[in-house]
């Protein structure tokens, strides 16, 4: 048993709300910067060396695990609406390469 008090209300937060979402938000920057980023970087990267496949991997790292991070961080806190938009954030590396790789956007 934990010696903090559990959350009052139906399993609501409501102890630092406005803090987890902070971070949450500044989770989701950065998986919504850091994943482009990478992701370009290696459909850029040249041949040599496995480059492209280093710059994938640290794409894939930022797109799908920054958010899983951040709704399990939303889930310990007992933020159920900050995780679920988390978890939503798994949907932005679908639509990124699809505007990559299938519209003139792409290059």
């Amino acid at each position: 048993m934990s010696d903090s008090p559990s959350a009052s209300g139906g399993g609501r937060n409501t102890r630092h709300p406005t803090g987890i979402r902070v971070v949450v938000l500044i989770l989701a920057l950065m998986a919504l910067a850091l994943g482009p980023a990478g992701y370009l970087m290696g459909a850029n990267a040249q041949s040599h060396a496995g480059s492209a496949a280093e710059w994938f991997t640290l794409s894939f790292g930022a797109f799908v695990g920054i958010p899983l991070l951040a709704a399990a961080v939303a889930t310990v806190a007992g933020d159920r609406r900050a995780a679920l938009w988390s978890l939503v954030l798994l949907a932005w590396p679908l639509v990124f390469v699809s505007l990559i790789h299938f519209t003139p956007l792409g290059g």
